[in-house]
């Protein structure tokens, strides 16, 4: 698992490097940039949990015909998952375009955290398809074993991002800054790298038919979709509760609780998350190719591995989060305001960094043996449960941000016990999704 995981750990933690990136480089524009791009965030989340509809299918059904020795099944369903994943970024992109004021109206931003968000949205939904597909590739990559190729796939991507953020931000020499909308436009064109190199090591490393003459097939786009949409729909609802947080509690605020929360999201939170979750993504991958391969002990080992790693991590990073907060922070702001929220905020949010490792590890084993539909039933209702206890906690007992913070840990340690106790059930490894194995 280790061998398996590592790299994707850092394949992840180099994807949120795009968001860190883009929070150090945007200090210079002042604190209500810093204010914009996280609700910008929740906006991102918003577009990859239709994303997801392709990711999170390719991902368990590679993964099994990948087990199952089925190279035309597994090519039929790379095909059909970038096929979906480019007509969702269309969408996305078209009715992103069409709503961007809409959008930040509706996140109670005003002024000109309401313009750095506009400018900055309207060229993430001009870059919509790269965004969309690179997510695509790198989780086939995780599905049939290799999880270093992505890795790779992201360091030269990221290093992409490094450069030109500055440049296209601030300008340089005959290039001209283009603000925040510089940074925007930087991400697009390093996961368009990403996208491009991945699709040439498919065909070349793998020989994946990437075009066959034998057409869609609907019945193989609807069976990604439907192992999709459980994880898709759990990160709508998760993207509109913090829409409806920032709307109702946090931006009345102001910008430093706004600023405080960008730092912690994009830059602690960013960090640790990718951890979980490369070693979840890992291990959803030899859950997948075990089941396929018709090992539920080998499944089971899996899980028991995860739960050790998840152990771990979370531990790490919850001293991490309660220690060196105060030392993080005041890289990213010299604004007094925003770093003390930003403190705050990763110091309470310490309290539920193990159960967020649990919650992601048990997630991905269900994803990985396509067994989604409990995603959708624990999470909905564990996330939807934040709104009236933030309420509760920062307007009726008068704690502010803080209540909205405290909120987060105690559903994310509910959502965490109950998806243990279904992971721990075991019906997951009776489950197998149709046509797993059906050719092209």
């Amino acid at each position: 698992m280790l061998l398996l995981a590592w790299p994707s750990v850092l394949s992840f933690v180099c994807n949120s490097a795009y968001r860190v990136n883009d929070q150090f480089w945007v200090q210079d524009l002042g604190a209500e940039a810093h204010a914009a791009l996280g609700p910008c965030t929740f906006l991102l989340t918003l577009n990859f949990a239709f994303y997801f509809l392709a990711v999170g299918g390719s991902l368990t059904l590679v993964a099994r015909c990948t087990g199952a020795g089925d190279r035309a099944g597994r090519d039929a369903v790379i095909r059909h998952a970038l096929l979906l994943a480019t007509f969702v970024a269309i969408l996305v992109g078209l009715v992103g375009t069409s709503s961007i004021e809409a959008l930040t109206g509706g996140l109670g931003l005003v002024g000109k955290t309401s313009e750095f968000s506009q400018t900055y949205l309207g060229t993430i939904y001009a870059v919509t398809i790269p965004m969309a597909l690179a997510p695509v590739v790198s989780t086939t990559f995780v599905a049939m074993g290799n999880t270093r190729l992505p890795l790779m796939l992201q360091l030269v991507a990221v290093g992409c991002n490094f450069v030109l953020n500055p440049v296209l931000i601030y300008g340089w020499g005959p290039i001209e800054g283009m603000g925040i909308a510089g940074a925007a436009l930087a991400t697009g064109l390093s996961r368009a790298v990403s996208a491009g190199l991945g699709l040439f090591f498919l065909v070349r490393l793998y020989s994946v038919r990437l075009f066959s003459f034998q057409g869609l097939s609907l019945r193989r786009l609807s069976q990604i979709v439907r192992i999709g949409i459980p994880s898709c729909l759990s990160i709508v609802v998760y993207a509109g509760v913090y829409f409806a947080l920032l709307r109702t509690t946090l931006s009345p605020l102001g910008d430093a609780v706004l600023g405080g929360l960008s730092i912690g999201f994009n830059a602690f939170e960013g960090v640790a998350f990718p951890f979980f979750l490369g070693i979840a993504v890992a291990g959803s991958s030899l859950v997948g190719r075990n089941l396929g391969a018709e090992s539920p002990q080998g499944a089971r080992q899996a899980v028991r591995s995860l739960r050790i790693l998840a152990l771990g991590t979370g531990t790490l990073f919850t001293l991490v989060f309660w220690l060196a907060g105060p030392i993080i922070v005041p890289l990213f702001t010299d604004d007094p305001g925003v770093a003390r929220e930003a403190i705050r905020y990763v110091q309470i949010l310490a309290a539920s960094q193990l159960f967020v490792a649990y919650e992601v590890m048990h997630e991905k084993t269900l994803l990985g043996a396509g067994y989604t539909a409990p995603l959708f039933l624990v999470s909905v209702p564990g996330n939807i449960l934040r709104l009236p206890l933030a309420w509760f906690l920062a307007t009726h007992l008068g704690m502010g941000a803080a209540g909205v913070w405290w909120a987060i840990n105690l559903t994310t340690i509910l959502k965490s016990a109950v998806m243990a106790g279904i992971v721990q059930r075991g019906r997951w490894l009776q489950f197998r999704p149709d046509e797993v194995g059906a050719g092209g």
